[in-house]
Protein backbone atom coordinates (compact mmCIF):
# COMPACT_ATOMS: atom_id res chain seq x y z
CA UNK A 1 0.00 0.00 0.00
CA UNK A 2 1.29 3.42 -0.89
CA UNK A 3 -0.15 6.58 0.59
CA UNK A 4 -0.83 9.55 -1.65
CA UNK A 5 1.50 12.54 -1.47
CA UNK A 6 -1.36 14.57 -0.01
CA UNK A 7 -1.61 12.17 2.93
CA UNK A 8 2.15 12.22 3.43
CA UNK A 9 2.22 16.02 3.31
CA UNK A 10 -0.72 16.23 5.70
CA UNK A 11 1.03 14.04 8.26
CA UNK A 12 4.25 16.04 7.85
CA UNK A 13 2.27 19.25 8.36
CA UNK A 14 0.80 17.88 11.58
CA UNK A 15 4.25 16.82 12.77
CA UNK A 16 5.57 20.32 12.12
CA UNK A 17 2.65 22.05 13.81
CA UNK A 18 2.49 19.84 16.89
CA UNK A 19 6.22 20.25 17.48
CA UNK A 20 6.16 24.03 17.15
CA UNK A 21 6.00 26.20 20.24
CA UNK A 22 4.14 28.91 18.32
CA UNK A 23 1.63 29.30 15.52
CA UNK A 24 3.09 27.91 12.33
CA UNK A 25 3.01 29.65 8.98
CA UNK A 26 2.37 27.83 5.73
CA UNK A 27 5.53 29.39 4.30
CA UNK A 28 7.62 27.94 7.17
CA UNK A 29 6.26 24.46 6.53
CA UNK A 30 6.74 24.86 2.79
CA UNK A 31 10.36 25.93 3.25
CA UNK A 32 11.13 23.22 5.81
CA UNK A 33 9.77 20.29 3.79
CA UNK A 34 10.24 21.84 0.34
CA UNK A 35 6.55 21.32 -0.41
CA UNK A 36 4.54 23.57 -2.69
CA UNK A 37 2.81 26.34 -0.78
CA UNK A 38 -0.29 25.75 -2.92
CA UNK A 39 -0.41 22.07 -1.87
CA UNK A 40 -0.11 23.14 1.74
CA UNK A 41 -2.96 25.62 1.42
CA UNK A 42 -5.24 22.78 0.30
CA UNK A 43 -4.02 20.59 3.17
CA UNK A 44 -4.46 23.36 5.75
CA UNK A 45 -7.95 24.04 4.43
CA UNK A 46 -8.91 20.38 4.80
CA UNK A 47 -7.41 20.08 8.29
CA UNK A 48 -9.25 23.26 9.26
CA UNK A 49 -12.53 21.91 7.85
CA UNK A 50 -12.00 18.73 9.88
CA UNK A 51 -11.37 21.02 12.89
CA UNK A 52 -8.04 19.31 13.53
CA UNK A 53 -6.28 22.66 13.34
CA UNK A 54 -7.19 26.27 13.94
CA UNK A 55 -6.27 28.72 11.22
CA UNK A 56 -5.86 32.43 11.89
CA UNK A 57 -5.36 35.15 9.31
CA UNK A 58 -3.51 38.42 9.58
CA UNK A 59 0.02 39.38 10.59
CA UNK A 60 -0.19 37.37 13.83
CA UNK A 61 -1.99 34.55 12.09
CA UNK A 62 -0.93 31.02 11.42
CA UNK A 63 -2.07 27.53 12.19
CA UNK A 64 -2.05 25.43 15.33
CA UNK A 65 -3.42 22.13 16.55
CA UNK A 66 -6.89 22.09 18.03
CA UNK A 67 -6.15 20.69 21.52
CA UNK A 68 -9.47 18.85 21.48
CA UNK A 69 -8.27 16.80 18.50
CA UNK A 70 -4.97 15.59 19.97
CA UNK A 71 -6.50 12.15 20.50
CA UNK A 72 -7.77 11.89 16.91
CA UNK A 73 -6.76 8.45 15.61
CA UNK A 74 -4.26 8.48 12.74
CA UNK A 75 -5.98 5.58 10.97
CA UNK A 76 -9.26 7.49 10.84
CA UNK A 77 -7.43 10.50 9.44
CA UNK A 78 -5.64 8.43 6.78
CA UNK A 79 -8.96 6.85 5.80
CA UNK A 80 -10.44 10.31 5.21
CA UNK A 81 -7.39 11.58 3.35
CA UNK A 82 -6.99 8.57 1.09
CA UNK A 83 -10.68 8.59 0.08
CA UNK A 84 -10.15 5.35 -1.84
CA UNK A 85 -8.38 2.52 -0.06
CA UNK A 86 -9.15 0.02 -2.78
CA UNK A 87 -5.89 -1.87 -3.11
CA UNK A 88 -6.99 -3.56 -6.32
CA UNK A 89 -9.46 -2.74 -9.07
CA UNK A 90 -11.95 -5.40 -8.04
CA UNK A 91 -12.65 -3.67 -4.71
CA UNK A 92 -14.70 -1.08 -6.53
CA UNK A 93 -16.57 -3.70 -8.59
CA UNK A 94 -16.50 -1.19 -11.45
CA UNK A 95 -15.06 -3.51 -14.07
CA UNK A 96 -16.39 -6.79 -12.81
CA UNK A 97 -13.98 -9.65 -12.45
CA UNK A 98 -14.32 -13.00 -14.17
CA UNK A 99 -13.01 -14.85 -11.09
CA UNK A 100 -14.90 -12.79 -8.49
CA UNK A 101 -17.08 -15.67 -7.34
CA UNK A 102 -14.09 -17.90 -6.56
CA UNK A 103 -11.41 -15.35 -5.64
CA UNK A 104 -10.14 -15.35 -2.06
CA UNK A 105 -7.54 -12.63 -2.67
CA UNK A 106 -10.10 -9.82 -2.40
CA UNK A 107 -10.96 -10.80 1.19
CA UNK A 108 -7.32 -11.23 2.11
CA UNK A 109 -6.40 -7.78 0.79
CA UNK A 110 -9.38 -6.13 2.50
CA UNK A 111 -8.33 -7.70 5.78
CA UNK A 112 -4.75 -6.48 5.26
CA UNK A 113 -5.95 -2.92 4.54
CA UNK A 114 -8.16 -2.97 7.65
CA UNK A 115 -5.24 -4.27 9.73
CA UNK A 116 -3.12 -1.38 8.45
CA UNK A 117 -5.76 1.16 9.50
CA UNK A 118 -6.33 -0.61 12.82
CA UNK A 119 -2.60 -0.40 13.55
CA UNK A 120 -2.55 3.31 12.68
CA UNK A 121 -5.53 3.79 14.99
CA UNK A 122 -3.33 2.68 17.88
CA UNK A 123 -1.74 6.13 17.50
CA UNK A 124 -3.15 9.62 17.64
CA UNK A 125 -2.08 13.08 16.55
CA UNK A 126 -0.61 13.49 20.05
CA UNK A 127 1.84 10.68 19.25
CA UNK A 128 3.40 12.80 16.50
CA UNK A 129 4.96 15.06 19.15
CA UNK A 130 8.70 14.63 19.65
Amino acid sequence: MKLKKKTDYTLRTLIFIINSDKRSKIQEISDYYKISKNHLKVIVNQLSTLEIIFSYSGPNGGIEINPEKLDYPLGDLVKILEEDLNLVECFSNAGGCVIDSSCKLKGILKKAANTFLDELNQYTIRDLRN
